[in-house]
């Protein structure tokens, strides 16, 4: 019995051991099991401390290349602006210059347009007298103006050479207009003509019927005498080309020379004879 006794008390004192060291074992890995835990969970941590300095680190540095970029962009810029304010002020000095002599030079012009427009009222007065309201009212524009003290002397001279701009240009131009002339010099008498120019070589005047044509020369209106027909014709086919109604063409037309004027004088003389 006794054997039996101490037989079972050492499967249970073995048992029990078997138990602690379960129990035991068990601890262990449950304590192993939290470290383990404890430790991914501390890595997690980690590594998103890691990524979030990384992220930071990177935003850094495309900030650092954006400031970078803009301090070259800065300096390109500053040096473009050197150069600018250097011509600026090169001509700043330039200006100040002419300003300083602006009156001797108002001292040179305003005499000098005075006789520009004087010379061009004695060559409309002396030449052919086409167009001759419009230019002379052109004339006394610029006259008046140069005696006005709110326009500059550079929309003087402007003015003056646009004017003599217009008269070079009618010596490289046809023109056809009408207009009327008072030609018996008695009020309200005034004839309707139909007129033709070539540049400053002749100038045709001309019956709205097409029956009765003129040459200006030697300062007076010179009838075509007996070549009236042809002349009024080829006149007639003149201005319509002047008009750009027809195509260019050659076109024979007299002109005013020595010998027209000899010829139409002779020729007045028969009529008045007869």
């Amino acid at each position: 019995m006794i054997i039996k006794w101490r037989q079972a008390c050492a499967v249970s004192l073995l048992l029990a051991q078997a138990a602690s060291v379960d129990v035991l074992a068990n601890q262990t890995f449950d304590a192993a099991g939290n470290v383990i835990g404890q430790a991914d969970r501390d890595g997690a941590k980690s590594q998103q401390r890691i990524n979030k300095l990384d992220d930071n680190t990177r935003a850094l540095l495309d900030e650092t290349r954006k400031v970078l970029a803009k301090a070259e962009q800065l300096a390109l810029y500053n040096a473009q602006m050197a150069t600018i304010i250097a011509n600026q002020e090169a001509e700043l000095e330039s200006i100040q210059a002419q300003i300083s002599t602006i009156d001797e030079s108002e001292e040179g012009v305003l005499p000098l347009m005075q006789l520009m427009v004087e010379q061009l009222t004695a060559d409309i007065n002396a030449g052919a007298p086409f167009l001759s309201n419009e230019r002379k009212t052109r004339v006394a524009i610029l006259t008046d103006m140069l005696g006005r003290a709110d326009v500059s002397v550079s929309e003087k001279f402007r003015r003056v050479l646009e004017a003599l701009q217009i008269e070079v240009d009618y010596g490289r131009t046809i023109e056809a207009y009408s207009q009327k002339e008072n030609t018996d010099n008695a009020p309200n008498m005034a004839t309707a003509y139909n007129f033709l120019r070539i540049g400053r070589i002749a100038l045709y005047r001309q019956t709205l019927d097409g029956n009765q044509a003129w040459l200006w020369f030697n300062d007076g209106w010179q009838p075509l005498g007996n070549v009236s027909g042809s002349a009024n014709n080829q006149i007639s086919l003149a201005r319509r080309v002047a008009e750009q109604t027809v195509a260019p063409q050659l076109i024979t037309l007299p002109l005013a020379t020595p010998t027209t004027a000899h010829t139409t004088k002779t020729l007045n003389s028969k009529e008045g004879g007869q």
